[in-house]
C-alpha cells in the first residue's frame, strides 16, 4: 500500500513541475526578465488577485508605476535644502521615501505596454520615455518654483510687519510647494537677484524660529503642596525683542499636568498661567513654558515632513522653579484608654507623616488635624473565652475646622480567656489596621 502511495505522489509532483514549467513557458519575456530600453523608464509589477478585477488592477498600476520611479535618479545636490537638512539633522529616510512616491506626481506620460495574467497572478508593464518625463517635470517644477517664490515675498511682507507668525507660515507654504524638489537646486529669480528658492524659504524660516523668544518675569515659586500658587505667571513673548501676537505657548508641569497647558500671546505679547493647584511628594519641581512648535506648523502646512523642519528645532524655554513645600499634620485622640495605647497609635501616625514627607505641628498651627475616636463593644462569649469588638472614626479637618474627609473603621474583633485580653488583641489589630490602611488613605485624601 505504501508503494502504490509513493508512486501516486510522485506522479502528482510530477504533473505539477509539469504545470509549472508550462505556465513558465507561456509568459512573455518581460515577465521573466525586466527589460531595458535605451531612452526609457520601466516599471513592471505582478500583484495577487485578491478583491475585485478593478481593486488588483490598480493595485498592479500603483506598483509598476513605483517601479518605474525607482529607476529615475534622484542625486541629493549639495547646494539642496535636503543637503542642509541632512547636514544639521542627519539623514532624512521618511523624506527619500517621500520623494520616491511623489516622483509618481508627473508620470502622466506613461504608457501601458503589456498585461499579463494567470488564474491568481496579474502582471502589468508600464514604460515612459526619459525625454517626456524630464521636460514634464521641468515644466511641474517651474511651476512650483513660481508658487514657492509667491510665498516667499509674502512672507517677507509679514515678517517686517513684525507677524513672525504668518510670515513663518507662508515659507513653510513655500517649502511645502516644492518637496519634490528639496533634494535639487530650485534656481529663481527675486528682486532683479538669482536666488536659490529652497535656501532662502529654509533660512528664513529658521531666522524667524531663531528671533523668537520666551522669558519669564520670575524665577522661583514657593508653593504649599495640594495648594495653588499665589498669582497667575506671566510670561513675554518677543520676536527681535519686540512683543509679538498670536505665538502658541505650551506649558508643562514636572510633577503632573495641568488643566489648561495652552495659551496664545495677547497683543502685548504676554500669556500667563493661571493659578493652579500642584502637588507633588518632591521637595523642587519646575513649570515650563515653551514656544509651540507643533502648533505653528501644523497650523501653517498639512505635510508631515515640511512640519518636521521646524519642530526638531529646541528653543529656549522659560523656566520657573518650584518649591514643594509639605503641609504639616496634627493627631488627636479623642478617648484616651490608656496612655500606652495613645503612644503607640500616635507613634504610628507620626512615622506614616514622616513617611509621606508632611511636617508635624501642633493643632492649633497644623494644616490638617487628624483626629481618632474608638470604643469598644463586648462580644459573644463561648467555651469561657470571650470576646471584644473594636470601631473607630477617623475624621481629618483643616485649619478652618471644615472637615476634608472622613472614614469609619470596620469593626475588629479579638478574643481571649477574659474581657482585657479580649479587648488588647481587639486593640492589637485595630492598631495594625490603622497603620496599614487608614493614616495612609487620610494621607492620600490631602495629597
Amino acid at each position: 500500500m505504501k508503494k502504490y502511495l509513493v508512486i501516486i505522489a510522485l506522479f502528482l509532483a510530477s504533473c505539477a513541475a509539469k504545470k509549472q514549467a508550462a505556465e513558465f513557458e507561456a509568459q512573455p519575456n518581460w515577465v521573466k526578465v525586466k527589460p531595458m530600453i535605451s531612452g526609457y523608464y520601466i516599471g513592471i509589477s505582478s500583484v495577487k488577485k485578491i478583491g475585485t478585477s478593478a481593486q488588483y488592477i490598480t493595485k498592479a498600476r500603483q506598483e509598476a508605476l513605483a517601479d518605474l520611479a525607482e529607476s529615475v535618479s534622484s542625486n541629493v545636490s549639495s547646494t539642496s535644502v535636503l543637503h542642509s537638512i541632512e547636514t544639521e539633522y542627519g539623514f532624512s529616510e521618511s523624506y527619500n521615501q517621500s520623494i520616491k512616491i511623489s516622483t509618481d506626481d508627473y508620470l502622466e506620460g506613461f504608457d501601458p505596454v503589456d498585461f499579463y495574467e494567470t488564474e491568481s497572478s496579474y502582471w502589468t508593464y508600464y514604460k515612459i520615455a526619459k525625454s517626456t518625463y524630464h521636460e514634464m517635470k521641468e515644466k511641474r517644477k517651474r511651476e512650483a518654483i513660481e508658487t514657492a517664490i509667491a510665498k516667499y515675498q509674502s512672507g517677507i511682507q509679514e515678517q517686517n510687519a513684525n507677524k513672525p507668525k504668518e510670515a513663518l507660515a507662508f515659507y513653510l507654504q513655500g517649502l511645502q510647494a516644492i518637496k519634490s524638489y528639496l533634494n535639487e537646486e530650485t534656481p529663481a529669480e527675486f528682486d532683479g537677484k538669482s536666488i536659490d528658492a529652497g535656501n532662502v524659504l529654509y533660512s528664513s524660516a529658521g531666522e524667524i524660529l531663531n528671533s523668537l523668544a520666551i522669558k519669564s518675569n520670575i524665577k522661583e515659586i514657593k508653593v504649599k503642596r495640594g495648594e495653588s500658587f499665589n498669582k497667575a505667571l506671566k510670561f513675554s513673548l518677543t520676536y527681535n525683542n519686540k512683543p509679538v501676537q498670536g505665538i502658541p505657548v505650551e506649558f508643562s508641569y514636572t510633577g503632573g499636568y495641568l488643566k489648561k497647558d495652552r495659551q496664545s500671546s495677547d497683543i502685548n505679547g504676554f500669556v500667563q498661567l493661571e493659578p493652579e493647584v500642584l502637588y507633588s511628594r518632591n521637595g523642587k519641581e519646575q513649570i515650563t513654558a515653551t514656544i509651540n512648535l507643533k502648533n505653528l506648523a501644523q497650523k501653517a502646512v498639512d505635510d508631515l515632513f515640511i512640519r518636521g523642519l521646524i519642530i526638531k528645532r529646541n528653543l529656549k524655554p522659560a523656566i520657573i522653579q518650584v518649591v514643594i513645600e509639605a503641609p504639616t499634620l496634627a493627631f488627636s485622640i479623642t478617648n484616651k484608654n490608656s496612655s500606652d495605647q495613645t503612644e503607640g497609635i500616635v507613634t504610628i501616625f507620626n512615622q506614616n507623616a514622616k513617611q509621606y514627607a508632611y511636617d508635624l505641628k501642633p493643632a492649633k498651627s497644623a494644616d490638617f488635624v487628624f483626629e481618632l475616636t474608638y470604643n469598644y463593644k463586648r462580644g459573644e462569649s463561648a467555651g469561657g473565652l470571650v470576646s471584644s469588638y473594636i470601631s473607630g472614626k477617623l475624621t481629618i479637618k483643616d485649619k478652618s475646622n471644615n472637615i476634608v474627609w472622613t472614614k469609619q473603621t470596620e469593626n475588629i474583633k479579638g478574643v481571649g480567656n477574659n474581657i482585657n485580653e479580649a479587648k488588647n488583641k481587639a486593640f492589637n489589630e485595630f492598631q495594625t489596621a490603622l497603620n496599614r490602611k487608614y493614616f495612609k488613605q487620610g494621607i492620600d485624601a490631602i495629597k
